[in-house]
């Protein structure tokens, strides 16, 4: 089995617009909210793949995932772009919605992410192997689409 992390370009506002008016969040959200249940995770990421436009993807193996999210989102990823922003790639908590398990959503908005990917620069570590390097290329050149489209950037892991 293998994840993917989907970057796609859209308005955050619209985005949280539609989940927060969905029914079946907001029953979720009104009842103390949490970790999803699946029919609400399913009615968030449905959302989010029906609006705006992908601008990638990167992912794992099963096998993978414990170095995808530990290495390379908290340890590179967050020294380029910041811990707040690489954590929002994978998941952020809204509508109630406590992110513990796939799929997962998360959101960074335009200035955040323009600020992230001028601290990051043009460049990237040296030091990673070809694998790890294809990813952070991957996620670095999904934010640059984004952040060169003047959107935001909402994401579905799973």
């Amino acid at each position: 089995m293998s994840y993917a992390l989907v970057f796609r370009a859209m308005p955050v506002a619209e985005f949280r617009a539609r989940v927060a008016a969905d029914p079946v969040v907001a029953a979720f959200r009104d009842a103390g909210g949490g970790e999803p249940p699946p029919e609400v995770a399913d009615a968030v990421v449905r959302t989010a793949l029906e609006l705006g436009e992908e601008a990638g993807r990167t992912g794992h193996s099963s096998a993978g995932g414990d170095r995808f999210r530990e290495e390379l989102f908290d340890g590179v990823l967050a020294g380029l772009l910041g811990a707040d922003v690489a954590d929002h790639l994978l998941s952020r908590n809204f509508e109630g919605i406590v992110w513990y398990d796939y799929p997962m959503v998360g959101f960074v908005p335009a200035d955040e992410l323009a600020e992230a990917l001028a601290k990051a620069g043009e460049a990237r570590p040296g030091d990673l192997d070809e694998d790890d390097a294809q990813v952070i290329d991957a996620v670095l050149a999904a934010l640059r689409k984004v952040a060169e489209a003047g959107q935001d950037v909402v994401t579905v892991y799973g």
